[in-house]
């Protein structure tokens, strides 16, 4: 992911992911995407993150250049840590600009698509799958804010939807949505059955799965190069880990719930990158 201002951050006292992407006007979820392996539950103090800072952000400790002195002004954050616009920090290393280039070479435009693609798949993905878990806990604790946790699920469908879009026609997008809004219409069916019944196995969940194997059938057809088997595999391992996070939710084993969730965030983006390589590949 290119970052213009990427900062090396130490976490305090305090902290937590939502905290920090308040700070510095990015999202949790791309917190996540630049630290992964680290356990957003469990920050420890001293640990560092990879932050980008998103527009409208201000560091107040910001430094301003002596009279003669034309370098880049140096910021430090919140944490003590340096950073250097367009570069990126690790100790023990020197800095050099992202954008800079060797000798001899230029930058292909290409690859900005590509890297682009690829980041905006990630982030919708990741951001389904927690937008679903908000949706489905207000949902199971019977809380007010469920209707506006449902509005943002099906506005992150749309978000997948018009990525797709860019790429295959209209008549095959009309498909697509109805299949994908299908998949969310029976996930709130498993919830509730799952929620009226924790043995639930009613002819949603079947169905659940039946419409996972219509979406890859129908993404490998538009798409020749996504394998059909792998992709079918991805979505089922996606229904399995949302079904098991219900279960432990339901049951109250909130940690089971935790690191369930916790593992889908990388089958979500081992699928989001596959994804995008197929249509890259068209």
């Amino acid at each position: 992911m290119y970052c213009q201002n990427r900062i090396s951050y130490r976490v305090q006292e305090g902290d937590s992911l939502y905290k920090l992407a308040k700070q510095f006007h990015t999202t949790v979820t791309e917190l996540i995407l630049l630290n992964s392996g680290v356990n957003p539950y469990n920050l420890q103090t001293g640990m560092r993150l990879t932050i980008c800072p998103g527009e409208g952000y201000v560091d107040n400790n910001e430094s301003t250049p002596s009279e003669g002195n034309t370098s880049i002004p140096i910021k430090t954050p919140v944490g003590g840590i340096v950073i250097i616009p367009g570069t990126t920090t690790q100790p023990g290393t020197t800095t050099q600009p992202e954008t800079a280039t060797r000798p001899g070479t230029t930058t292909q435009p290409g690859n900005n698509m590509g890297v682009d693609l690829r980041q905006r798949m990630r982030m919708a993905w990741l951001n389904h799958i927690t937008l679903v878990k908000f949706y489905l806990i207000s949902f199971f604790e019977n809380l007010s804010s469920q209707n506006a946790w449902k509005d943002a699920v099906y506005k992150n469908a749309e978000e997948i939807l018009a990525i797709f879009a860019q790429y295959y026609p209209a008549s095959a997008m009309q498909r697509f949505r109805k299949l994908f809004m299908e998949h969310l219409r029976l996930t709130d069916e498993v919830a509730a059955g799952l929620k009226a019944d924790p043995a639930f196995s009613g002819a949603a969940m079947e169905n659940w799965y039946i419409n996972a194997e219509e979406i890859a059938s129908f993404l490998s057809r538009q798409t020749p190069a996504y394998n059909e088997t792998e992709l079918r595999k991805m979505f089922y391992d996606h229904l399995d880990m949302e079904r098991q996070q219900m279960e432990a939710y339901l049951d109250g084993d909130y940690v089971t719930d935790i690191e369930i969730y916790l593992r889908s965030q990388q089958n979500m983006i081992e699928l989001a990158d596959f994804l995008t390589s197929g249509l890259l590949a068209r």
